[in-house]
């Protein structure tokens, strides 16, 4: 039997729709622009009248956060995967390769988070939701015997930084990133004597 959505499950779905476009138009929007452009230039990019923007998000600080949500939530799938693969360091290796992806995508708005003053903000939800995680995988792996045990979890920040940074000049090229090379070199260094093949320069 085929049932009706009642009004307010359909309005519920319209909003979310809604937020949606407007948290997709304002990440474009500030990418293209900077924090200088307009509300009303987010609001008619997501196509709702400037008072629905303004109702649901009253600053460009609120926008902000909305975005670092909606990315962050995307982690959420690949660091669930790693966390379940069979081999513990493969599951690190994965959480931090899929980490480090979702960085290189997303510099010029960790940019533009330091800009806003929202950086904090973010380093405490990068810290909750991505680096606990993976410090769980990390001593999962150490007690495995496959990752040095001198390592401690409050050092996979400085390290997934360090491989990070060398994405910053080849972020809008079409080579293939060199973060995973060094990615590669960090691996060696975290477990095996046995040296793997690093990805071509």
């Amino acid at each position: 039997m085929t049932t009706t959505p009642t009004p307010q499950r359909a309005l519920r779905v319209d909003a979310q729709r809604n937020h949606d476009r407007i948290v997709a138009a304002a990440g474009d929007a500030f990418a293209e622009c900077g924090l200088e452009v307009s509300m009303e230039e987010i609001a008619r990019r997501a196509g709702v009248g400037a008072a629905t923007l303004y109702r649901r998000f009253p600053n460009k600080q609120e926008l902000l956060r909305a975005i670092l949500e909606a990315r962050l939530s995307e982690l959420e799938a690949p660091l669930a995967a790693a966390a379940a693969a069979a081999d513990a360091w493969e599951g690190l290796l994965a959480g931090m390769r899929a980490l480090l992806e979702a960085q290189a995508r997303n510099m010029d708005f960790v940019q533009l988070l330091a800009q806003a003053g929202e950086l904090s903000q973010f380093k405490r939800e990068l810290g909750q939701r991505v680096f606990e995680p993976l410090g769980l995988l990390l001593a999962r792996a150490q007690a495995a015997g496959q990752v040095r045990s001198d390592l401690v979890p409050s050092e996979l920040h400085v390290l997934v930084r360090m491989v990070g940074t060398t994405a910053w000049g080849t972020a809008q090229t079409a080579a293939r990133p060199s973060w995973e090379r060094y990615l590669t070199l960090l691996a060696d260094a975290l477990r095996t004597p046995t040296p793997s093949v690093l990805p071509a320069l």
